[in-house]
């Protein structure tokens, strides 16, 4: 018997049904029945009586309806102990995009505001796994370029950007108003944002002098400021370095679009009400750059 097996019967009664508990749980079915069959091994009693009929539905058996309130109290006193322990709670945020970006800071900052009890913990996530972070309950919150596809997960959109050609202000190119030609920049290095290559996948297979790869964004800054290479990046990255002339953003021209940059907050609402974190999605302004 452990608190995860009670949880799992609080549940069950609650809704009366296995498949239900299992959706509000985010666990399979059959994980739900196994967690109550270790249970009622451990008890030595049946606490459900599973219908014959064919019907999804259970019922708490005499034995089962003795054992609610002891179990409902365990975890009520846990819950007590818990919060009389520790006042504050803690918040974990992964993000494939970078946590400076402002479509991330800024979310960050309003839950910050929202939440002053809570401790927020940061951490940078590989793009391909955001979602099964969020699952394994390693991170509450993610950041994301990618829409995640999962009935339990919520995926609300932050804005999206258009890629433009980054070069630094000294660059002979830096004057143009608009890139009407990759064949202009055949001869520079190509420095690459290693997470989001697949989004610039279409990038015709020009005769670039050579590719850089980094998932280091201030990595690829450096490398463009000393003249190793130019970047396909959204705007909003070196927004800093625009405002003080040390690099320039020139738009790409309708023929030459590369696949529009979407940005993503996914999270599981109820999680979140369960640790009294409080949303504020009117701040989050879905906005489009570019």
């Amino acid at each position: 018997m452990n608190i995860v097996h009670l949880e799992t019967f609080i549940i069950v009664c609650k809704y009366g049904n296995f498949t239900e508990a299992a959706k509000h749980l985010f666990v399979p079915q059959p994980t739900v029945t196994n967690r109550i069959t270790l249970l009622e091994d451990s008890l030595g009693q049946e606490l459900f009586a599973r219908s014959k009929s064919g019907k999804r539905n259970v019922q708490l058996t005499r034995a089962g309806e003795m054992f609610f309130p002891h179990a409902q109290s365990v975890i009520n006193t846990l819950k007590l102990a818990k919060q009389e322990i520790s006042h504050t709670s803690s918040l974990s945020i992964g993000s494939s995009v970078p946590l400076n970006h402002p479509y991330v800071y800024n979310v960050i900052k309003d839950f910050s505001n929202l939440n002053e009890h809570i401790n927020i913990h940061l951490t940078f996530l590989e793009s391909s796994n955001v979602l099964q972070s969020l699952v394994d309950n390693v991170v509450d919150i993610a950041f994301t370029t990618d829409l995640i596809m999962n009935a339990y997960y919520e995926s609300y959109p932050l804005g999206s950007e258009e890629f433009s050609l980054i070069l630094p202000a000294s660059h002979p190119l830096s004057a143009q108003p608009i890139l009407e030609d990759f064949k202009c920049i055949e001869e520079e290095s190509i420095i690459f944002y290693e997470p989001y290559k697949n989004s610039i996948a279409n990038l015709p297979e020009l005769g670039f002098k050579k590719k850089l790869y980094s998932n280091q964004v201030g990595i690829i800054k450096n490398l463009i400021n000393q003249h190793h290479g130019v970047s396909f990046l959204p705007p909003l990255f070196v927004e800093k370095e625009i405002k003080n002339n040390e690099m320039v953003s020139i738009p790409l021209s309708k023929d030459l679009q590369l696949t529009k940059m979407n940005y993503y907050l996914a999270y599981n609402k109820e999680n979140l009400l369960n640790k009294g974190i409080q949303l504020n999605q009117e701040n989050w302004s879905t906005q489009e750059v570019g």
